[in-house]
């Protein structure tokens, strides 16, 4: 087998990095990994470039694109095949839009779309791009995450964004809103995208546990007031559903 010294080098630090719950500094990663520091520094400079790896106050964590290429397989024609006509029969079964959405770095883009006849226009069209943290799906996805995965998807931010007043403004709220959207199974947007529509959303994992994609559904509601709790219940039930056999279709389709 032929020997490629900094592509191992370089493995090897991410490997390390996907271990620790907090940044690792440069002088830590070469204590670690018996590496030279010189080699760390350039291999770690390169990484940064390539959103693999992301430079805090602290030390490094992992980057966005790690979590892009976390889930890329899923995110090509098998996932949108295995999940359109599940998606399909949630819309149809419900009267409202449902979605399939992926994270790609800090946002949540759609992949598939279905709307009821009955249902009135959702701005979740595929290939539209929107914030992680304020969709339902989004958070549905990094609910699953780990900390620092979370926190690398966000590294690349200066800011939250707020569209409509609603929404978490910090890493702390952030970080309570999906354990609570851990705890109860499924997230809940309400007016964050857009002050009149709601979406309920849930996760889709792989077969090791790892979270993929989310199936989300959407309908319209006064604006300034939730949806009827009954209503959101059994959206929340139907999503959950479709999620699980989207979950159960990837892993037969392994």
């Amino acid at each position: 087998m032929p020997e490629v010294p900094a592509l191992r080098r370089a493995v090897a630090i991410l490997r390390h990095l996907s271990g620790a719950n907090r940044p690792v500094s440069a002088g830590a990663l070469v204590r670690a990994l018996d590496l030279p520091r010189s080699s760390v520094y350039d291999l770690l400079a390169v990484l940064e470039e390539l959103a693999l790896v992301a430079k805090t106050d602290g030390g490094y964590l992992l980057g966005a694109g790690v979590s892009e290429l976390g889930s890329a397989y899923v995110r090509s024609d098998p996932l949108r095949r295995q999940a359109q006509p599940v998606v399909r029969d949630l819309a149809e079964s419900t009267g409202g839009t449902a979605q399939l959405a992926v994270l790609r770095g800090w946002e949540t883009v759609y992949l598939v779309k279905e709307q009821a006849v009955s249902s009135a226009a959702i701005i979740t069209a595929t290939g539209v791009r929107m914030p992680a943290y304020l969709t339902a799906t989004g958070q549905a996805i990094m609910s699953c995450m780990e900390r620092r995965e979370v926190l690398a998807l966000l590294s690349a931010e200066d800011g939250f964004v707020n569209r409509t007043g609603a929404g978490p403004g910090t890493h702390r709220e952030l970080a309570e809103l999906l354990r609570r959207t851990r705890a109860e199974g499924h997230a809940v947007e309400r007016g964050e995208i857009s002050p009149h529509i709601w979406t309920v959303a849930a996760p889709v994992v792989d077969h090791l546990e790892r979270p993929v994609a989310a199936i989300g559904l959407s309908d319209t509601m006064a604006e300034g007031e939730a949806p009827h709790p009954e209503r959101e219940a059994a959206a929340a039930t139907a999503v959950r559903r479709a999620a699980a056999a989207v979950t159960a279709r990837l892993r037969g389709s392994r």
